[in-house]
């Protein structure tokens, strides 16, 4: 079987290619069938016609016992997919998929090879040929997984380079024309149009000093730049009207150095980079889907190989399989040149506010746009419905209302003419959440401090304001809560909303036993790696609730995919979840220090997980 792409493959045996064969196939028998048709002389014609058609249909069908190879299956379909499958099952062949889930996806929905691949149903091949430095192979693996540490990886071997978008933009070329004047193969990769129509053009300004490239009879490009005899240009679309030398049609991503240029036709004549063979681009294609090819997006490098690739890494514009497409294009050497700097953006007052090279790569790495299959999407998002970080949500919904009905009761029953006036301040919802967090500590206390507030603040603009800042003030004085769940009692005097708050907390408390259970019989990264941060004669009952309490903390704040035990760091004014972040660290470093001494557990690890779990850690952000 010849090899073919899949939607020519499809056309052919299923769509349009085959309905117009049967149409032809169906009118040559119902004329072999006319009576009048035997005698006559077309008669052989025919049925010759009638041969060529069925066997141009058995051409395109699968036969028994066949291996069918799909590569970059990653990119093909799963309505296409689906079909291919149909047709082997049928035909008794046999599918393979091969191909690189890592690397970019299907236009349409897709996703397929990666599910695969995370279901543990592929098989993997364990050498990497490509790459000429045995280090860059490990690497490129890491990028591959989206671990950071190859960062650290490709700045030891000097591959990195950072500085303003401008200075890096030079710096690509420049190494990239030093490459191309060494006489080595090598592609400018960026992230965007419009750097890669600006290295282009640089390019083929350089090549026109140099006297490389014919300035003088030009024809023009898609994208608006003009092309001229000796430039390098790439192809970006399939067509099968436009052969080759060879007989073969011209495909999307192929590289060509120009030869000719029509004079008045507007036609290139150009040879092909991968197969030597000579080929005649008419003025409608060229002005239509060629484009110089010193430069290309990230996008369109997928299935180039070249000998150095120099990619333009601008932040919040690549995806993690992009940088890795991108940086494995190059056999001898991938170089990532960071923009410190949005070229869009105005230069920063202060420096320091600036983004580091390392946050941008990190940032891109941790960018997944690896397409999910439809039923990993719905298994995520069920799974998600019960997880601690939905639940606690509807909780913290279903407790901001009660909070506020409890302070509206309390307010009124001593003063019931200014509770309109509350609800209506803007510091309304920040004052209920501050009353919410200071009852759970002390409800007494809270009291106090509201009637305290009230008494004193007749001439106050911002009754509610001043409310929220006596019981933000009340609550700070208090001793934060030693778990990373606090028991919250909840005071409503309705029924229905009583109701709905029992039925979020029996989940949550079911939630949290669940996860707790699955952290400690199975066998995650995250997990090994807190235990590696603890001594060997931590007892086998404490690193038991440990594990269990970090489970329940990253479940809780949607931390799903990070090899940390606590994730990253969260942001300063995320209170909450930066109070549990940082108590959990010093239960860790307790723990250690206690077995260190080896002394008994201490009061953190008294009570069982079920004691410990409780829905408010859903609390506001004051």
């Amino acid at each position: 079987m010849v090899a073919e792409n899949v939607s020519k493959w499809l056309y052919e045996s299923a769509r349009g290619g085959a309905s117009r064969r049967a149409e032809r196939f169906f009118d040559a028998e119902r004329r072999l069938t006319n009576p009048v048709a035997k005698s006559s002389p077309q008669t052989a014609l025919l049925a010759q016609k009638a041969a060529w058609l069925s066997a141009e249909q058995d051409r395109w069908r699968f036969h028994s016992n066949q291996l069918v190879v799909v590569d970059e299956a990653s990119m093909v379909s799963t309505l296409q997919l689906a079909a291919l499958v149909e047709q082997a099952r049928d035909a008794g062949a046999k599918i393979l998929l091969v191909g690189d889930p890592g690397q970019l996806d299907a236009i349409d929905a897709g996703g397929v090879l990666g599910w695969l691949d995370r279901q543990g149903k592929t098989a993997r091949l364990r050498t990497i040929l490509r790459f000429e430095d045995a280090w860059e192979r490990d690497a490129s693996l890491k990028l591959r997984a989206g671990d950071v540490a190859a960062i650290s990886d490709y700045e030891q071997h000097q591959r990195i380079r950072h500085g303003a978008y401008l200075d890096v933009v030079d710096q690509a070329y420049l190494n990239w024309r030093a490459d191309i004047l060494a006489g080595r193969s090598s592609i400018l990769i960026a992230a965007d149009n419009d750097t890669v129509g600006m290295l282009n053009e640089r390019a083929q300004a350089d090549r026109v000093i140099q006297g490389l490239v014919d300035a003088e009879q030009t024809a023009l490009l898609r994208d608006t730049l003009c092309v001229g005899r000796g430039d390098t240009v790439i192809a970006r679309r399939n067509d099968r009207t436009v052969a080759d030398s060879n007989g073969d049609f011209i495909r999307n991503g192929t590289l060509l150095d120009v030869v000719r240029v029509g004079k008045r036709d507007g036609s290139l004549v150009a040879v092909r980079r991968d197969t030597g063979a000579i080929v005649t681009l008419h003025r409608e294609y060229v002005e239509s889907a060629v484009e110089l090819g010193y430069a290309t997006t990230a996008h369109r490098s997928q299935g180039i190989t070249v000998d150095t690739g120099h990619t333009v890494v601008t932040q919040g514009r690549l995806t993690r399989e992009l940088l890795y497409v991108s940086m494995t294009r190059g056999r001898g050497g991938n170089y990532a040149y960071v923009s410190e700097n949005d070229p869009t953006d105005h230069e920063p007052l202060d420096p320091s506010l600036q983004p580091q090279s390392q946050e941008i790569l990190a940032e891109v790495l941790a960018a997944e746009g690896a397409e999910r299959t439809a039923h990993e999407v719905r298994d995520a998002e069920q799974s998600n419905a019960d997880s601690l970080e939905r639940l606690s949500a509807e909780y913290d919904y279903l407790a901001q209302i009660a909070a506020a009905e409890d302070l509206t009761r309390f307010v009124k029953a001593r003063n019931s003419e200014i509770d309109e006036v509350l609800q209506q301040s803007p510091s309304w919802g920040a004052a209920v959440a501050a009353w919410r967090r200071a009852t759970a500590a002390s409800r007494p206390g809270a009291q106090r401090t509201v009637m305290a507030a009230l008494e004193t603040s007749g001439d106050a603009k911002d009754v509610a304001a001043v409310l929220h800042a006596r019981l933000v003030n009340f609550s700070s004085r208090l001793p934060a809560g030693d778990r990373v769940v606090i028991p919250e009692p909840l005071h409503t005097n309705r029924p229905d909303l009583a109701d709905m708050i029992n039925q979020v907390t029996h989940k949550i408390r079911q939630r949290a036993k669940q996860v707790a259970s699955a952290a400690l019989t199975q066998d995650t990264e995250w997990k090994r790696k807190l235990l590696q941060t603890l001594p060997p004669n931590v007892t086998a009952t404490d690193t038991a609730r440990l594990v269990a309490r970090v489970a329940i903390y990253r479940d809780r704040w949607g931390i799903d995919d990070s090899p940390l035990p606590l994730g990253p760091a969260p942001a300063d004014h995320d209170w909450e979840q930066s109070s549990q972040y940082e108590h959990l660290k010093r239960v860790a470093d307790w723990a250690s220090s206690q077995a260190n001494r080896q002394q008994q557990p201490g009061p953190w690890l008294e009570g069982s997980i079920s004691q410990q779990i409780s829905p408010i850690t859903v609390g506001w952000q004051l």
